[in-house]
């Protein structure tokens, strides 16, 4: 790919793949640190065969962000950091809160499929999954979601 077509793919995905790596990190500062190191490493690796750039950026800042959860187990207590940003929207906290209840890899391939648009056989290969466990994965995620929303339903 062109630097001015890599550029262009990269401004179109940046805010997609940033949106999904904040569904899992559940901060905006991780996923941005997360999103910095996978363009990093895009432009050191050269990304240009690359077919999805945003799945590729999504699959690097996802193993940035274990990275940096490692290190901080490692490294320091968990603290919990107030940020500036704005208080988010209750149906995005209700989205959130619903994400957080299933496995983090349900987490991260239900967020590939609806966030990114990754088809299952794209979600197979940049996992490195078979299309069979892709489509489960989801399917069951799903399901999970489903039986909160009416468990919640149901609370009202």
């Amino acid at each position: 790919m062109e630097e001015p077509a890599w550029e262009r793919e990269l401004e179109r995905c940046y805010p997609v793949v940033l949106r999904g790596l904040l569904a899992v990190a559940g901060s905006r500062e991780q996923a941005e640190d997360a999103m910095q190191e996978a363009i990093v490493a895009a432009l050191q690796q050269g990304a240009a065969d690359v077919r999805r750039l945003d799945a590729w950026l999504y699959v690097v800042g996802l193993r940035a962000l274990a990275r940096s959860r490692w290190k901080q187990r490692l490294t320091s207590p968990l603290k919990f950091l107030s940020g500036s940003a704005p208080a988010p929207g209750v149906e995005r906290v209700q989205v959130l809160e619903l994400l957080r209840q299933l496995t983090p890899r349900q987490r991260e391939f239900v967020i590939a499929r609806f966030y990114l648009d990754l088809s299952y056989d794209e979600i197979a290969t940049e996992f490195h999954v078979s299309v069979g466990t892709a489509t489960s994965t989801v399917t069951q995620s799903l399901a999970k979601l489903r039986r909160s929303l009416v468990e919640v339903s149901d609370e009202r």
